[in-house]
């Protein structure tokens, strides 16, 4: 597998065929950014075994309800388009079968802890030995080095170490956050794959491989680049806001019938006067006192009861599209239904596909959230568990039967 035409502009197919990524990751943000290149044609081959395979494997939702490590449309959303080996690494004859891709291989990427493959013999140097323009990206929770480089965690580990909760909590101490969505589906792997884009162009034009090194911490702190600042230059901590602004009011997400919800947002004057002119009837409209965004950010709580009162007994969807026509920003909070099924916009886009699965049957996948005019990316179904194990043991690498069944006695794939 030659690396002088890789990535050269090729009509007509997807945009990264012909790159073979060997692909460690678990949980969020390294498998979604693997997910990306194999979105776009390469070919990644996903290491599990079936004792300690990719956790998500165990979360729900299950298809039918019914649990399975092949039944996790969590898992599933995060692999499209991979291939799944099933195999024992601490077994010394099964990582030296493995090895011998190591050649054909022009991505590994990780996200444990530091030195955990380099145990296995499948760290950096000891695989930029046989393939010497190698790319290898780890994605460490907090780096390879310094005192916290051994520690681990998830996207919630990350989301309180970054100092996400400490703007998202609300000023009465309760604390919510945004879920893992951000460091897991956004900036950790979005990083991630801008890294390798760019380490490929690079060995296009120099032949040169790369070590790439990803600290989701330091990654997920880039949400924050405005609030640094801030404090950088004022030595005050940011006030913790919830769901509201400090700059806007009405500003937040507010109750509506039928355990509904409306997100409001009044960025200006001009669209206070809009909101007002709509909700007419209101004592609020009428208060001349918040035709002012100071007036209106002087005592926000009570405007926002206000704005509650007004929302609760009406149905968000109708309100949203009325104030929509008003000019005043508004939605519905959406939940899965609405996005899949009823949100107009959504369908135009074409967000979601349907792809077959070979135990789940059809299922609903996100699509690529970019548009590729010439080469388009295809979302392709996720694996089950050590599905390709003939397919790259005994096709690519070419094991004869008896090695194959040398390596099944010592239970090498499992």
């Amino acid at each position: 597998m030659s690396s002088s035409s890789n990535i050269e502009k090729r009509p007509g197919k997807l945009a990264l065929e012909g790159i073979r990524v060997l692909d460690f990751t678990i949980g969020g943000a390294g498998p979604f950014a693997t997910k990306l290149l194999a979105d776009n044609g390469a070919e990644v081959i996903k290491v599990e075994t079936s004792t300690h395979y990719d956790f998500p494997r165990t979360m729900g939702p299950y298809a039918g309800g019914v649990k399975g490590v092949n039944r996790s449309a969590y898992f599933t959303n995060r692999n499209s388009g991979k291939r799944s080996i099933a195999i024992n690494l601490k077994k010394k004859e099964a990582a030296e079968a493995l090895k011998r891709i190591i050649p054909t291989v022009d991505i590994v990427a990780n996200n444990f802890r530091a030195g955990v493959l380099e145990k296995l013999g499948f760290g950096y140097q000891q695989l930029a030995a046989m393939r010497p323009d190698l790319i290898y990206i780890s994605m460490p929770l907090q780096g390879s080095a310094g005192p916290q480089a051994e520690f681990s965690g998830v996207g919630h580990t990350l989301n309180v170490l970054a100092g996400i909760f400490g703007l998202t909590t609300y000023e009465d101490g309760t604390l919510v956050g945004p879920g893992t969505n951000f460091p897991d589906h956004s900036v950790n792997p979005g990083h991630a794959v801008s890294a390798i884009m760019a380490a490929l162009i690079h060995r296009e034009r120099t032949g040169l491989g790369q070590y790439l090194e990803v600290s989701q911490l330091e990654s997920t702190m880039n949400l924050l680049g405005p609030d640094i600042l801030g404090y950088s230059l004022s030595r005050q901590n940011p006030k913790p806001l919830g769901n509201g602004s400090a700059v806007h009011a009405p500003y937040g997400v507010y109750p509506a019938a039928n355990n509904e919800w409306l997100a409001l947002a009044v960025e200006s004057d001009d669209e206070w006067q809009r909101l007002a002119s709509y909700a007419s009837d209101q004592s609020w409209a009428k208060d001349a006192k918040l035709a002012t965004r100071e007036g209106r950010l002087a005592d926000v709580a009570t405007l926002n009861a206000a704005m509650e009162a007004w929302t609760r007994d009406q149905d968000a969807r109708e309100l949203a599209a009325a104030l929509q026509q008003n000019g005043v920003r508004a939605g519905l909070v959406q939940n899965a239904r609405d996005l899949v099924d009823l949100d107009p916009q959504i369908a135009a886009r074409e967000a979601f596909v349907t792809v077959d699965h070979p135990e789940m049957g059809p299922v609903v996948y996100n699509a690529a959230p970019y548009k590729l005019s010439a080469t388009p990316p295809q979302i392709r179904s996720a694996p089950m568990l050590g599905q390709h194990n003939d397919e790259v043991f005994r096709e690519w690498l070419g094991l004869p039967d008896e090695e194959m069944e040398r390596l099944e006695k010592l239970e090498a794939f499992v």
